[in-house]
C-alpha cells in the first residue's frame, strides 16, 4: 500500500518552504506530511545536514516517525540511489546480532552453508538505519564501535577485511545520556552516534499536523478498503485535535485504518465513530448507557453497576498504559473476563 503523499495531490505539502523542488520531491517520497512550525524547522535542518556523511541520532517518543525522517535524510542525500537498510536493534542479541550485522561464511556455524551478507555489507555506500539503538546489548556495543572507528569488518568465519562505507542514522526513544551515566550504554559509542542530534516532537507538540495526517490516512485507507468517499466531520476533527496522542503518528494512523474499516454509514465520520475512551477522556459525553431502555437514564441497580464498571475499566486501561492485560490485573479480573465485559458493553479499546 503506497504511502506516497503525491498520490494525494500534494494537498498538505507545505509549498512555502525555503527549499528547491528537488528537496520537496524528496519529502514527498519519504512520506512526510506537516504544517507545524516545529516540523518545518526540522525539515530545514534535514536539508542542511543530508549532504553530510556525519552520523545522525534521531530521538523522540515511539511513533513520532523517526524512520520516516531517516528515509527523508537518505532521499535528500547524494546516497539516495543507493541502499537504505533499516535494522531493528531491539530484537537482536549475542550471535544473532553479530550474524545480522556482519554476515557469515559457509561453515561459520552449524547450518551455515553459503555466504550470507550482513547489514554492514548490504548497506554498501547507502544508509544504515539503526532503530532502537539503545537496545544494543553492551557486549555487542563494543563490536559495533570497532566497525565505526575502523570502517572495516569481517564476516563470521571469514578472514578478509571488508570496508564499511554507509552513513549511520540511529534512532531511539530512550534517554541515552541517562543510560551512559548508569553504565548501560557505552559513552564512546554514544558520542560516535550523536554527531548530529535531531529531536522529533511528539504529535501533541505539533497539533497543527493532526488534521492533515488524519485526512491523509483516512483517504489512504479509504481507498485501500474501497471506501474512497470517507471524510471527517468538523466535530470529529475537533476531537482528534484535542486528543493527547500518546502513541503519536502511529496511533493516529492505526485509528484511521480502524475507522475506515468499521465506519457503518455513508455520512462523514462523527465523534460517535471514534473510540469511546477518547470521547470520555476529553469530556465530550457522559458515561454512556450502552443498553438503551428508552429512558434518558437507567436508574436501576443494574444500570448503575454497569456505568460504574465501564468507568473502572476505562480508568484502569488508562492507568495501565493502554495495556488490556495490565488493566485486567489492576481490576483484579482475568484477561478473559475483561474481554467478556468489553464485548458486553461494546467498548472498543
Amino acid at each position: 500500500m503506497s504511502m506516497d503523499p503525491r498520490a494525494y495531490g500534494g494537498k498538505f505539502l507545505p509549498q512555502d518552504l525555503d527549499a528547491d523542488p528537488e528537496a520537496r520531491a524528496a519529502m514527498n517520497e519519504a512520506g512526510l506530511l506537516f504544517r507545524s512550525q516545529a516540523m518545518r524547522s526540522l525539515y530545514r535542518v534535514a536539508i542542511q545536514v543530508a549532504g553530510s556523511d556525519a552520523p545522525v541520532l534521531l530521538t523522540g517518543e515511539s511513533g513520532t516517525g523517526k524512520e520516516i525522517f531517516a528515509r527523508l535524510l537518505h532521499t535528500l542525500s547524494n546516497r539516495s540511489g543507493r541502499p537504505f537498510v533499516p535494522v531493528n536493534c531491539g530484537v537482536l542479541t549475542g550471535e544473532l546480532f553479530a550474524d545480522k550485522f556482519f554476515g557469515h561464511e559457509p561453515g561459520a556455524f552449524t547450518g551455515a552453508t553459503r555466504v550470507q551478507k550482513g547489514s554492514f555489507e548490504l548497506a554498501a555506500d547507502g544508509t544504515l538505519f539503526l532503530d532502537e539503538v539503545g537496545e544494543i546489548p553492551l557486549p555487542n556495543q563494543v563490536d559495533f564501535l570497532r566497525v565505526l572507528e575502523e570502517r572495516t569488518f569481517k564476516r563470521l568465519g571469514g578472514e578478509k577485511d571488508l570496508g564499511f562505507r554507509a552513513r549511520i542514522v540511529a534512532a531511539t526513544n530512550r534517554a541515552l545520556p541517562d543510560m551512559v551515566r548508569s553504565g548501560r550504554f557505552r559513552a564512546d559509542l554514544f558520542y560516535r552516534l550523536n554527531v548530529i542530534p535531531i529531536a522529533l516532537p511528539s504529535l501533541r507538540e505539533r497539533r497543527e499536523d493532526v488534521a492533515p495526517l488524519a485526512e491523509y490516512f483516512l483517504w489512504l485507507f479509504g481507498h485501500h478498503y474501497h471506501r474512497p468517499n470517507l471524510a471527517l466531520s468538523p466535530d470529529a476533527m475537533h476531537l482528534l485535535s484535542r486528543h493527547a496522542w500518546p502513541g503519536n503518528v502511529r496511533e493516529l494512523k492505526n485509528l484511521m485504518e480502524r475507522v475506515a474499516l468499521l465506519h457503518k454509514h455513508d455520512g462523514p465520520v462523527c465523534p460517535e465513530d471514534l473510540p469511546l475512551e477518547m470521547r470520555l477522556e476529553l469530556g465530550e459525553e457522559p458515561l454512556p448507557l450502552l443498553t438503551s431502555t428508552g429512558d434518558d437514564e437507567d436508574l436501576s441497580l443494574d444500570g448503575v453497576v454497569m456505568r460504574a464498571e465501564i468507568q473502572a475499566i476505562l480508568r484502569a486501561y488508562k492507568a495501565a498504559g493502554r495495556s488490556k492485560q495490565d488493566a485486567a490485573g489492576l481490576l483484579g479480573i482475568s484477561p478473559r473476563t475483561l474481554r467478556h465485559k468489553l464485548a458486553l458493553y461494546n467498548l472498543k479499546l
